[in-house]
């Protein structure tokens, strides 16, 4: 995560000029890094909803496809939100370290004064523009899963 506050405004700029959403330090997602069974009497607990063994992996990312903070210690059958819920930057949220900045985050996540979701069932034009704004700003994270998986599977 950006430490200093210029490292702070350049970031939240950077997501600003995706879709004018203001405030944005980050976007949260998990991603499910397909691992082998790694055997014993725990081993299903690897297994995710897709049926097959991960490692539930949690980024925040920028709006340059930039790893900002990294918790890749879960098996793939937790949940997002669980894994958002134990780590370090939620405290760090928590405590307002990087208040008055917000992340986003998809419908998974509770919404919270600094993690912004979707709106469930938008129903009027502020409201569907702010979540065309909200999944245009949260892009970059999917994106950079694309390019880190692309990667990964290069290396083999």
């Amino acid at each position: 995560m950006p430490e200093t506050e210029d490292q702070r405004r350049a970031v939240v700029l950077g997501f600003y000029n995706l879709a004018q959403l203001p405030g944005i330090i980050g976007a949260v997602d998990c991603t499910h890094i397909k691992i082998q069974s790694p055997g014993g009497e725990n081993a299903e607990v690897f297994r995710n909803r897709k049926s097959y063994f991960s490692i539930n992996t949690q980024i925040i990312g920028s709006f340059g496809l930039k790893i900002m903070d990294i918790v890749a210690r879960w098996p793939g059958s937790v949940h997002d939100t669980t894994i958002f819920n134990d780590s370090n930057i939620r405290g760090r949220f928590e405590n307002n370290e990087f208040s008055p900045y917000c992340l986003v985050g998809d419908g998974g996540y509770p919404c919270r004064v600094y993690l912004l979701t979707p709106l469930q069932d938008p129903q009027t034009l502020p409201q569907q523009r702010y979540n065309n704004a909200q999944i245009k700003t949260r892009n970059p994270v999917e994106r950079l899963f694309g390019v880190w998986k692309e990667d990964s599977h290069a290396c083999h």
